[in-house]
């Protein structure tokens, strides 16, 4: 996996934690849904949780690759980072996202907590480089 630098953390948290997550249904056909980072784990994980049935999650369990965007409107810039999405079953971190959603005005509970394992990560900030990732983990 790829690690989540400082500069990009720093970002998500100037960002209220709001990020943009892109996925596809089995047939293609795109999403994208705005998203609290509950947790990120050892640099290389972004912790979600889902309070509602929704789009992202069926697309995920369908395929599971995934890009998040955090974006920087004010320096026109930021990083798409790329991976892939699972689906989180430990105790401890299920009740840190559902503390979390509580903290930020969410009612009820997470019906489930995912993470994306982070493969690339690219630039947003327009430039010939954002065609090329910054760091990969394809080789």
């Amino acid at each position: 996996m790829v690690k989540v630098s400082d500069e990009i953390v720093q970002l998500i948290i100037r960002q209220g934690n709001l990020v943009l997550v892109g996925s596809v249904d089995v047939v293609g056909i795109p999403n994208i849904s705005p998203r609290y980072v509950m947790a990120i784990l050892d640099d290389e994980k972004i912790i979600f949780a889902d309070v509602y049935l929704n789009k992202t999650y069926s697309n995920i369990k369908s395929w599971s690759k995934v890009t998040v965007a955090v974006v920087d409107s004010v320096n026109r810039s930021g990083f798409q980072l790329k991976g892939e999405a699972e689906e989180i079953n430990d105790p401890e971190l299920n009740a840190q996202a559902a503390k979390k959603l509580k903290d930020i005005g969410f009612k009820g509970e997470p019906i489930r907590v995912w993470g994306v394992n982070i493969k690339e990560i690219y630039s947003i900030k327009p430039s010939e480089k954002s065609k090329e990732p910054m760091i990969s983990a394809y080789g």
